[in-house]
């Protein structure tokens, strides 16, 4: 891989510095074990819940698709009603709010499909919402399909950039 400049033909380009994403293991044994449900071939995905200070994303809190939820093998839709009971949650714990969106590809990399692409962007469009930019995690499994051990691809996204971005594991809260 290439820190700078042009990469090479076939080689992906990485930027010199890349953004960080601080994952509580909390919030990343929700994501495991939720992503487990995948193993059906259908995506399945929650809301992410923390803090974002501009420089680093403080994913405190991950929720489920709730029991309302359309899952299918292309797409999801989680249950609002539910994840807005988690933000309400998150907020009166520790002051957490809306960061992003994690979910997972049964079939595909874990880079984003035109179609999340077009989500997240409606949200980032959308002034009630409050985006400068959104945190999105996308699960696959390391060696389908076993969904024990997992692959997560993250990225920060704002209206004009989709950077990739590390995640760190972090124990306790912020």
């Amino acid at each position: 891989m290439v820190a700078s400049g042009r990469a090479p033909a076939g080689l992906p380009y990485v930027p010199a510095t890349m953004s960080v994403i601080q994952l509580r293991r909390a919030a990343l044994a929700v994501i495991a074990a939720e992503a487990r449900a995948s193993a059906d071939g259908r995506e399945t995905g929650g809301i992410l819940l923390g803090a974002d200070d501009g420089e680093r994303v403080d994913v405190r809190h991950a929720g489920g698709p709730g029991p309302d939820a359309d899952r299918s093998t292309t797409g999801f839709r989680r249950d609002l009603i539910h994840a807005q009971q988690l933000a309400i949650d998150a907020w009166a714990t520790d002051g957490s709010v809306w960061v992003g969106e994690w979910h997972t590809h049964p079939c595909s990399p874990v880079r984003p499909s035109d179609t999340d692409l077009a989500t997240y962007y409606r949200f980032l469009d959308d002034p009630t919402l409050g985006f400068q930019r959104l945190c999105a995690i996308i699960v696959a499994p390391a060696a389908p399909p076993d969904w024990d051990r997992l692959v997560l691809g993250a990225r920060l996204i704002t209206r004009t950039e989709l950077d990739p971005a590390k995640i760190v594991v972090a124990e306790g809260r912020a």
